[in-house]
């Protein structure tokens, strides 16, 4: 292997492919996707040729990759992140990350002056729903929604706990288990026009107090029922309450025997025997 290859890693617009060709040089180029490479020996790459591999965060073929850097050919890579590259690969490559600015949308603003900045989201709910808060693109929003395919009912807990007034998202859970999923996120993308609204997170259950006790007492967690019609028993809620804690009784409805406090003699004073 005449040198480590490197993988530049960034999202759509950072200039990934544009330093990938820089590395690569003058010479000549040969460019593949990863998961369509078309070379089936390594070694009948002339030693001046590079090639460059795109996208291998999707599907890439590892093998031919692997064979590639093995046989000693001029190797550069990119990814849209690091985390979907195979590990195989990342190891035997130096990481390069091309940064957060877009470039793309950088030379759109000096053109038109009304263009509106898009921020592109990654597979994390929170970024999802900001991006489904603040922007006016829905159409763009609808593509980034089908390509991560997120869960549908994920995406209505957070929206619904966001806007609870907004009626269009109520039609649209209504219908959530009817709609083929590519038309439900096409509904879920308009049901909201872009603007500004703080995101509230949806409120998890919380935890059932009962299925703790059953355990600490030894049942099962879902044999509420049984402990329940235990404790009828004068004998046993005794037994239970020196178990538990004084809010967990007071769940159950039994009494807490409270500890006797030891009576103490009064010391006799020296004026009691005069």
């Amino acid at each position: 292997m005449r040198k480590r290859p490197k993988i530049f890693v960034g999202k759509w617009g950072t200039g990934k492919t544009t330093k990938a060709t820089i590395e690569a040089g003058g010479g000549i180029n040969l460019f593949y996707y990863a998961n369509d490479i078309k070379i089936d020996d390594p070694y009948s790459i002339p030693k001046d040729y590079t090639v460059i591999i795109e996208e291998v965060n999707y599907k890439p073929q590892t093998d031919k990759i692997l064979d590639l850097i093995h046989a000693g050919v001029d190797l550069v890579l990119t990814s849209h992140n690091k985390k979907s590259v195979p590990k195989l690969i990342l190891n035997a490559c130096d990481v390069k990350m091309c940064g957060a600015k877009n470039h793309y949308q950088a030379s759109l603003i000096l053109t038109c002056k009304n263009n509106e900045k898009y921020v592109s989201f990654d597979d994390n709910i929170w970024n999802m729903m900001g991006v489904y808060i603040k922007t006016k693109d829905r159409d763009r929003l609808y593509r980034d929604l089908v390509h991560f395919s997120p869960p549908p009912m994920q995406l209505l807990s957070w929206a619904i706990a966001t806007f609870p007034e907004n009626e269009k998202l109520m039609v649209v859970s209504s219908m959530m288990n009817r709609l083929n999923k590519n038309y439900f996120y096409a509904l879920f993308a308009y049901s909201w026009a872009g603007g500004y609204r703080k995101l509230v997170p949806p409120k998890r259950k919380e935890d059932n107090p009962y299925q703790s006790i059953c355990l600490k007492l030894g049942f099962k967690a879902d044999e509420t029922y049984v402990l329940k019609k235990l404790i009828s028993n004068q004998a046993y809620a005794e037994y239970v309450a020196t178990k538990l804690s004084d809010n967990e009784c007071k769940l159950l409805g039994i009494k807490k025997k409270r500890r006797e406090k030891p009576k103490v003699r009064p010391l006799n004073k020296l004026e009691d025997y005069t």
